[in-house]
């Protein structure tokens, strides 16, 4: 059987100017998100020396961690799917002729952006309220949740562009299974 999924755009091939940008952005997203996986360790390798030093944690490292992990979550979440890196199960997809593994990989798609749309509706709605309070976490070190909440709706906005160019290659997939893979020229 044919796997139909579509090939990351790492691999050789045409690649149009929407999607290089649109690869761009995501791994800069990742560069970003990898620096804060790197301070976060630096934090904890820092709270541990200290506590068990000193018998002083670090001020507000719980926090630091909680807001951090949005950053690192939703930054990289567009990038996974453009490597098609997620947990999957795709034994019925791969069972099914090719039209049907597109239309169901194009139906996966389409429950991601219903997905992400509920989770950028909400977030849009948390970061203006955290704007609008100027929301903070911690007791010592006052931290914004703004910048996390921002972060959220940059990878949430990132990974719906990444699932509607997906969509649009099943979709074209369904409607030629043998032909070649779509590339977004000019669009991203």
């Amino acid at each position: 059987m044919q796997d139909f999924k579509l090939e990351p755009t790492a691999s050789p091939g045409p690649s149009g100017f929407g999607e290089r940008a649109l690869s761009a952005i995501e791994d800069g997203a990742v560069i970003v998100a990898g620096f804060i996986v790197l301070a976060l360790m630096l934090a904890v390798t820092a709270d541990v020396i200290m506590r068990a030093l000193f018998n002083y944690p670090l001020p507000n490292s719980y926090e630091y961690m909680e807001l951090g992990l949005v950053f690192i979550v939703y930054l990289g979440a567009a990038q996974v799917q453009r490597e098609k890196r997620h947990i999957a199960i795709d034994a019925v997809i791969k069972a099914l002729p090719p039209r049907g593994g597109a239309f169901a990989e194009m139906l996966g798609c389409i429950a991601g952006l219903v997905l992400t749309a509920g989770i950028g509706w909400w977030g849009a709605q948390a970061a203006w309220n955290s704007f609008v309070t100027s929301e903070y976490i911690g007791s010592v070190a006052r931290l914004p949740v703004l910048p996390a909440r921002l972060a959220l709706l940059c990878g949430v906005f990132i990974l719906s562009v990444r699932l509607l160019v997906d969509t649009w290659r099943y979709a074209c997939r369904v409607v030629n299974p043998h032909g070649p893979t779509p590339v977004m020229e000019g669009h991203v």
